[in-house]
């Protein structure tokens, strides 16, 4: 039998699988093959590949130079020392190859190992790699980004289903809103600063104003508020002087009078600040309680009114106390309870809210059944006659053009530019019989008078509206106008009705009119 060199067949194995190995690796040289063959524990089978010795694919190997050998070998078995060459051919399995990149990396350790610390150091420095976001971050941004959405879709919903589908604001209207409060702010600044910078040379009466859009007015300062004893009435002419003195009166003459029949049993109150003077107080006139208030302010962004929840048509209804504590006002009223009826004329905060032309009764229509009252952007009052006609769009000019902020439907008109304006007929408010009354009238530029009949501990009223038309007159009003009655006549002076209530108690209302100061001390924009 032929004697195989055993380092020559390695050999070439070794080159048969360096044929076969990926191309990032190299072959190991013969040498350390045949130490990895010596170490490598002998296996039995070996699964058959490409490029295999014959005896990995399980057959014999035979010499093919000597064909008698080979013959022998087919007839007789393998003596022991071919049996030992066939398990060194089966059991070497080639060591996996060092890669480039594994030389590279041990390289680089090596002269890792090999720099100083003060190359380490400055290969860092040079080496800063850019700071990634950490998932964490991402994730924050992440739900940042939704909770905006879902806020942002909340308040659409919200919008959709709160603003009243019968009005909107128009772009051009908002613009214009804007443009002329901006206008009002930067006067009103330029007087305020010329008025500090002059303060020690000449008086200069400060201007503020409340902005349009607050739901909220400043609030009265304590300080400003005071009480007199009817026998001390003429005390309250000191007061009154301070108000002309600052320029608040405008020159005008005050309807209150030190020498008024007073109910004896309550106080004279008032309230002063530059920018608001407020008398109120309770008389006697034709054997009833009555009482009246005096109001004049600076500007008429102080002439204020306000709905229950700021939205008309809310189904709340409140005490009259706990919506003037809500507002910060000086002195409150009743309005007209809207809410109570369905008729007349309806404008808040520019907008036209109602005016159906649908039937109410025989010839008159809901919209022109009674007089409505507008007060407009300038504080002034302006009548709507009962019976008069007019399409939305025309009601929607007339409230353009004579900037109208608000209106209240109830009447009827007690007196017009100067004139008293008697009532024969009215669908609302009893006017021919002897009931509670109240009703609002303007005396000269933002300059009011508010006057209230109501039951008392001891005697019902007894005014029809003719003669409650006719006591308003007599105060020299140029405008007045018939308020909702009876429960609802209430005024609210720092936090209580001043006026004794009918049946002893608040009714709940849906909204309200009142004066309030512009003192930017507490929110105001002077």
């Amino acid at each position: 039998m032929r004697e195989y060199d055993l380092e020559e067949i390695l050999a070439e194995y070794a080159e048969e699988n360096v044929e076969t190995a990926q191309p990032e690796e190299e072959a190991v040289p013969p040498e350390e093959e045949n130490a990895a063959a010596a170490e490598y524990p002998y296996e039995e089978e070996t699964p058959a590949k490409e490029n295999a010795l014959p005896e990995e694919s399980g057959e014999a190997f035979y010499d093919t130079d000597d064909a008698e050998t080979a013959g022998e070998t087919a007839e007789a078995p393998l003596e022991e020392s071919d049996a030992q060459l066939t398990r060194v051919f089966k059991a070497p399995k080639p060591e996996k190859t060092e890669s480039r990149q594994e030389r590279r990396d041990a390289e680089s350790r090596q002269a890792a190992a090999a720099e100083t610390p003060e190359q380490k150091e400055s290969k860092k420095k040079r080496r800063k790699k850019p700071k990634k976001e950490s998932f964490g971050k991402k994730l924050g941004f992440g739900l940042l980004s939704l909770i905006f959405m879902a806020v942002s879709l909340g308040v659409l919903a919200w919008t959709l289903q709160n603003v009243h589908p019968d009005t909107s604001r128009t772009t051009e209207s908002a613009r214009s809103l804007g443009n002329t409060n901006l206008v009002s702010r930067l006067d009103t600044g330029l007087n305020n600063a010329k008025a500090n910078a002059l303060s020690d040379i000449a008086y200069i009466p400060k201007h503020y104003t409340i902005p349009e859009g607050e739901t909220v007015a400043p609030r009265p300062q304590e300080t400003s508020f005071g009480s007199v004893t009817p026998e001390n009435a003429a005390n309250v002419m000191d007061v009154i002087q301070l108000a002309r003195d600052s320029g608040l009166l405008e020159g005008q003459d005050v309807i209150f009078n030190p020498n008024l029949n007073f109910e004896p049993s309550t106080n004279i109150q008032y309230y002063y600040d530059e920018t608001i003077l407020t008398i109120i107080w309770k008389e006697l006139i034709d054997g009833n309680t009555v009482t009246c208030c005096e109001v004049k302010v600076a500007d008429a962004s102080q002439f204020r009114r306000k709905l229950v929840d700021d939205t008309f048509g809310s189904p709340r209804k409140l005490f009259a106390t706990s919506i003037a504590a809500s507002v910060n006002s000086v002195v409150a009223m009743n309005a007209d309870f809207y809410m109570f009826r369905d008729f007349g004329i309806v404008v808040y905060d520019r907008e036209l809210y109602r005016f159906s032309e649908d039937t109410y009764t025989g010839m008159y229509k809901k919209y022109n059944c009674t007089d409505t009252m507008f007060v407009t952007e300038e504080g002034d009052l302006i009548f709507w006659h009962r019976l008069q006609e007019a399409t939305p769009d025309q009601m929607r000019a007339f409230i353009e053009e004579n900037n109208i902020l608000f209106s209240i439907a109830f009447g009827p008109i007690l007196v017009e530019d100067g004139v008293l304006t008697p009532c024969d007929w009215y669908p609302a408010g009893e006017i021919d019989r002897g009931y509670s009354r109240a009703g609002i009238g303007q005396k000269d530029h933002l300059h009011y008078f508010y006057m209230s009949l109501n039951h008392s501990a001891y005697k019902e009223a007894r005014w029809t509206v003719n003669t409650f038309g006719e006591r308003m007159y007599e105060r020299g009003l140029q405008q007045a106008y018939c308020l909702d009655g009876g429960q609802t006549s209430e005024i609210v002076w720092r936090g209580a009705p001043f006026n004794y209530i009918d049946f002893g108690g608040e009714r709940e209302v849906s909204d309200i009119m009142y004066f309030a100061t512009a003192i930017p001390d507490s929110g105001g924009t002077p």
